[in-house]
């Protein structure tokens, strides 16, 4: 980097312990962490270290412009730069040009080469599971170096760009968002009506035929070989999440045919966070598999209440926080019992009345995921955008 920048200076140093107190309680210098760096400039930082800290370590204090770069961590890779004077930890490199060509450099072009060239710095780096940027491979990095009067142009450029794109990222995220509350929507203009439409209310116990938990299964049980065992994230709004099943050996104790799952069999989460317990998925066909102590087996009266009906209620009433009510909670986890799941009352509208509603509300959950499918791919492909943009910049197409 030294040759191809320029004589450009790199830093690395480390932290002063944080066993002296002194070192920071406080604190005045701003202390920069990696997980600080987000392409961004740094005006505040949530810690910061003494004069004596300073003295008695390393550390250095760094000018407002420094570009920083995180060369581990969560956000290796990522860059800010300084808009006040400040030092960091060492998990972060600071590039400065020598101060004779101090002239000849834009900060911010700098940043977006190094945005640009992030993919390739991550690519070369080491740490196995934790990647590493090595202090040679930036040392080594060339940059292309235009005119300053060009590198502002670049900037200019890529600035406005950047905030196109930004706008345009934030319009598809809200238009999904608003594509996954439809169904939500949906839900509340059916079952908040159901008073004035004068349905019977029931109990989830009275229209329950049968209310089964499943058994328990750890990870010594887990097995390549094994039986197919849902878990509490396999229970997602009124379907099965079936992305990632674990399969688990079973003991002489386990009848595993008393848990297969029948098309039309609701499954419920009975314990799990504090957010989540109480969701329910509707089973779709006939399964040999088994299911968690946390899930229960609800299978319906059939003449009186249709499962997919019973989803619906119980969805419903989880986004309106009632489990989180009637639930018991313990440290990081909550559960609904057998008999506060069969006292929950629901509406009970005749049945042709529930096949007529199922099937509305069916054609808004798949208008729903049709456009959060298509908002989901439009911001894929504007994430894309931005560094096909950077590549033309810095090979002087821009």
């Amino acid at each position: 980097m030294g040759e191809a920048w320029g004589g450009c200076k790199t830093y690395e140093w480390w932290t002063p312990s944080r066993k002296i107190r002194e070192y920071w309680e406080n604190g005045t210098i701003p202390w920069v962490k990696s997980g600080e760096l987000e392409d961004n400039v740094i005006y505040t930082t949530e810690e910061k270290i003494t004069e004596r800290g300073l003295k008695e370590s390393s550390a250095k204090v760094f000018p407002k412009g420094t570009l920083l770069v995180a060369l581990y961590g969560a956000t290796v890779g990522k860059t800010a730069i300084l808009g006040i004077e400040a030092t960091t930890n060492q998990a972060v490199c600071a590039v400065l040009p020598p101060s004779e060509r101090e002239a000849e450099w834009d900060a911010k072009y700098l940043q977006y080469y190094f945005i640009a060239v992030r993919p390739m710095l991550i690519s070369k780096s080491g740490g196995g599971a934790q990647p590493n940027i090595y202090l040679h491979t930036l040392r080594r990095l060339e940059v292309p170096l235009p005119p300053l009067s060009e590198q502002k142009r670049i900037v200019a450029k890529l600035d406005e760009l950047n905030k196109h794109i930004e706008e345009a990222k934030r319009l598809a995220r809200e238009a999904r968002e608003e594509a996954e509350r439809l169904m939500a929507s949906a839900l509340h203009e059916v079952f908040s009506k159901a008073e004035e439409k004068g349905w019977e209310w029931t109990t989830i116990g009275k229209v329950s035929k049968e209310m089964k938990p499943g058994f328990a299964r750890n990870k010594k049980h887990i097995s390549e070989d094994g039986v197919p065992h849902l878990r509490p994230n396999n229970i997602d709004v009124g379907y099965l999440n079936l992305k990632k099943v674990v399969k688990v050996k079973l003991d002489e104790k386990i009848n595993i045919q008393e848990y297969y799952l029948k098309k039309g069999d609701v499954l419920f989460n009975n314990t799990n966070s504090f957010e989540l317990v109480g969701r329910a998925a509707l089973v779709t066909e006939d399964l040999k598999w088994g299911y968690s102590n946390h899930i229960t087996r609800i299978r319906v009266k059939r003449e009186v209440i249709l499962s997919e009906w019973l989803t619906l209620a119980i969805n419903y009433l989880w986004m309106q926080g009632y489990f989180q009510e009637v639930c018991t909670r313990w440290v990081g986890q909550a559960g609904v019992n057998m008999n506060t799941l069969a006292k929950t009352r629901i509406p009970l509208p005749p049945l042709e009345e529930q096949k007529r509603i199922v099937a509305y509300l069916d054609s808004i959950h798949e208008r729903a995921q049709r456009l959060v499918k298509l908002y989901e791919e439009r911001e894929k492909e504007l994430e894309k955008l931005f560094p096909a943009i950077l590549d033309r910049a810095f090979r002087g197409e821009l």
